[in-house]
């Protein structure tokens, strides 16, 4: 049995694009609930509406020959574009283990150019958001 795992022990692809992703948020799963008390009783029942997934959101460090592409075959595609996110747990040495996560049927709900600041040196950052239906 392995220990705990490190946040950067997973690596993260988009279908239709190059590359892998430094970062993913979101893709939590959550049901509505309501508690129902039956009459007299005191202690409720749970009712709960159908699971849900929260929008995924993925960013990498812009890279000019890459994703300058990336950004142009993407833009105007909001709402239009669908692909599959893959989520791979790894080892230390990022040797895929296990069975990853995927999100088919991503569609892309948000696009985010690099930020700039002529005074800045921190990586410039692109980013894609997508509604996702359950992970399997």
């Amino acid at each position: 049995m392995g220990g705990f795992s490190a946040q950067r022990q997973f690596l993260v692809t988009v279908a239709g694009l190059d590359g892998k992703w430094m970062n993913k948020t979101g893709g939590r799963e959550s049901a509505a609930n309501s508690k129902v008390y039956d009459g007299g009783e005191l202690i409720p029942e749970n009712v709960a509406g159908p699971s849900e997934t929260d929008n995924v959101t993925v960013s990498r460090g812009f890279k000019r020959d890459r994703d300058a592409a990336v950004l142009a075959k993407l833009r105007g595609k909001s709402g239009k574009w669908t692909t599959t996110i893959t989520v791979q747990p790894t080892d230390a040495d990022l040797v895929p283990v296990g069975k990853p996560t995927v999100y088919s049927n991503a569609l892309l709900v948000g696009m985010s150019d690099p930020d700039y600041d002529s005074n800045g040196s921190d990586p410039a950052v692109i980013e894609l958001e997508f509604a996702v239906g359950q992970a399997v």
